[in-house]
C-alpha cells in the first residue's frame, strides 16, 4: 500500500494551493518546501500540512527531505509562485536532482506538473522546450512510479489570465487581450487538483503522461468576452493586443498600465492548448463549466446572488449555480 507522506516542491503558487487543499481533504500529510516560511503561513490552514524552510535546494537537501517520504510532488512548472519560482532554464537541472534524490531514498511515487504541449523538440517556445526536457528526465526515474500531468489552461481566483482580465475591467471598460486568437479548453483549478491527487494511487497512471483539459473549447478573446458579459461591464470592449505590446506589459509587471497581461499569458499560451481527450472519461467526474468557474471569483458576492437568481429563472440546473 502506498503511504500518505507527501513532499511538495513548488507548492506555494496558484496550482499548488489547490493541490494542497485536495491533499488535505484526502488525508495526505503534506510537507511544503519553501524558501521563506513566514510568507506562506496561510498554507498551514490546510489540515495535515506543514512548511519546511530551505533557502536553496541541492541533492543533499533533497535526500534529507525525501528520507521519510512516500510521495514527491514536483510543481515547479507553476509559474505563479513569485519569489519561490525557478527560472525556466533551471527546470531540467532541478528535475535531474529530484530524480537522483528519489532513487537514493527509494521514494515510491512521483507526480509532476507539466503543461499541454511541453516537448523537448519545441524550439520556438523556450518554456515548453525546457519543461519537456524536465518531463523526460522525471519519467526516466528508476524504481519509482512517475506520472506527468499536462493541463492546458487552468482558471480560478488568482490565476494569471482570467483574474487579470477581471482586474482590467474593474479599471476601465476596455480589455486588451494578448494571444487573443489562441484556442484553449479552460479547466477550473479545483477540478485539476482533484484529478491530480486522484491519480496518485491510480496504478493505470503509473509511467504515463496524462492530459487534463476542460470539455469546452474557445478562443482567448471569446473567454474575455464571456467575462465581460458575466461582469455586465459597459462598454466592455475586447481588443487584440500586439505581441510587442504584450511582452512590454508583461515585462513591466505591476508597473504596467494594462493589467490584463502576464508572463504566463504571453509565453505559456502562445499556441493552442487543446486535446481530444475527454476529462470525465479520464478522471471519472464532470468538471464544472467555464461559466460556473468564472462566477465564483470575477463578480462580487452580491452580484453573484442576483446572477444565480436569473439563471434559476431561466430554468438552469441547480447544480450549475455557483
Amino acid at each position: 500500500m502506498l503511504g500518505k507522506k507527501v513532499v511538495v516542491l513548488g507548492g506555494s503558487g496558484f496550482v499548488g494551493r489547490s493541490v494542497l487543499n485536495e491533499l488535505s481533504k484526502q488525508g495526505y500529510e503534506a510537507s511544503v518546501v519553501v524558501r521563506r516560511a513566514e510568507r506562506h503561513r496561510d498554507l498551514l490552514l490546510f489540515p495535515n500540512t506543514k512548511l519546511v524552510e530551505h533557502k536553496e535546494l541541492n541533492g543533499q537537501v533533497l535526500e534529507t527531505l525525501f528520507a521519510d517520504a512516500d510521495i514527491v510532488l514536483n510543481l515547479f512548472a507553476d509559474t505563479t509562485a513569485k519569489t519561490e519560482n525557478l527560472p525556466v532554464t533551471e527546470l531540467p537541472a532541478m528535475a535531474q536532482q529530484i530524480k537522483r534524490a528519489v532513487e537514493v531514498t527509494k521514494v515510491e511515487r512521483i507526480m509532476m506538473l507539466s503543461q499541454l504541449g511541453a516537448d523537448d523538440t519545441q524550439e520556438g517556445n523556450s518554456f515548453l522546450n525546457e519543461l519537456g526536457k524536465a518531463d523526460a528526465i522525471m519519467l526516466s526515474t528508476v524504481n519509482a512510479s512517475v506520472t506527468v500531468m499536462k493541463p492546458g489552461m487552468l482558471i480560478g481566483a488568482g490565476d494569471e489570465t482570467t483574474s487579470l482580465f477581471s482586474k482590467q475591467l474593474n479599471i476601465m471598460g476596455i480589455l486588451p487581450v494578448a494571444n487573443s486568437g489562441v484556442t484553449v479548453q479552460p479547466l477550473a483549478v479545483q477540478d485539476f487538483a482533484k484529478a491530480f491527487v486522484g491519480c496518485i494511487a491510480d496504478e493505470s497512471a503509473f509511467g504515463q503522461k496524462k492530459v487534463c483539459v476542460g470539455e469546452e473549447c474557445l478562443r482567448l478573446k471569446d473567454l474575455a468576452k464571456l467575462i465581460v458579459a458575466i461582469k455586465d461591464k459597459k462598454p466592455g470592449i475586447v481588443i487584440p493586443m500586439c505581441s510587442l505590446g504584450a511582452k512590454t506589459m508583461a515585462y513591466l509587471g505591476r508597473l504596467a498600465p494594462i493589467k490584463s497581461v502576464s508572463n504566463t499569458l504571453v509565453y505559456a499560451l502562445k499556441d493552442d492548448l487543446v486535446s481530444q481527450d475527454c476529462f470525465s472519461s479520464l478522471y471519472g467526474f464532470e468538471p464544472i463549466s467555464i461559466e460556473q468557474a468564472l462566477v465564483q471569483y470575477v463578480i462580487d458576492p452580491g452580484m453573484r446572488c442576483r446572477y444565480n437568481f436569473y439563471r434559476q429563472e431561466a430554468g438552469r440546473d441547480e447544480q450549475d449555480l455557483a
